[in-house]
Order: structure tokens, then C-alpha cells, then sequence
């Protein structure tokens, strides 16, 4: 994981040994469990609210979070299959 700031803030050059796990911090409502990725020089945690009456705004959040990363995916699963159509055509030429 690379990480860059820059003006729209913090930018993640995602990388092929980047994990992500889900981590429990405890058995209370108190203890929300986290989500963490996790990179060769960085980790990012993303923490849910601590009030248990936010969390149906954070499961939403959630949701569309996994629907743009599920989008992401098929995008460039779509142009990693054609990779001549990614340069317009040309496979091979530089320019």
C-alpha cells in the first residue's frame, strides 16, 4: 500500500499483497469490530461509531462502499481482458 497526500486528501496505491481483515475489539457495543487493510508500509482502519443507533447509517455507508468496490472490480477485471482496447487499439505501440 502506498500512500500519498495530496489535494483531495490521502490517495492508496492499492498493491497485490495488501490484506483485509475485520477485526473484533471486543465483545460490547462499546467494542465495534473494525475493518483494516493493511500494506507493506501503511494500515488503514476504518472504525464504525461508537453508538449503536448510528450503525444503520454506517451499515448503508457499508453497502456502497462494497457496490463501488464490486463496480471497481468489474471495471478492471473488463480492461485487464482486452488489454489492446486500453490504448486504443494499438497492443504493442508505445505511442
Amino acid at each position: 500500500m502506498g500512500l500519498r497526500v495530496d489535494g483531495f486528501g490521502v490517495t492508496w496505491m492499492v498493491e497485490s499483497r495488501d490484506s483485509v481483515t475485520v477485526e473484533e475489539t471486543g465483545p460490547r457495543p462499546a467494542s465495534p469490530p473494525v475493518l483494516v487493510v493493511t500494506g507493506a508500509t501503511s494500515v488503514v482502519s476504518l472504525v464504525v461509531p461508537g453508538e449503536p443507533d448510528e450503525w444503520p447509517a454506517c451499515v448503508a455507508f457499508l453497502h456502497r462502499l462494497r457496490d463501488g468496490v464490486d463496480e471497481l472490480a468489474t471495471l478492471l477485471a473488463a480492461r485487464a481482458a482486452a488489454p489492446a482496447e486500453r490504448d486504443g487499439g494499438r497492443a504493442g505501440d508505445s505511442g
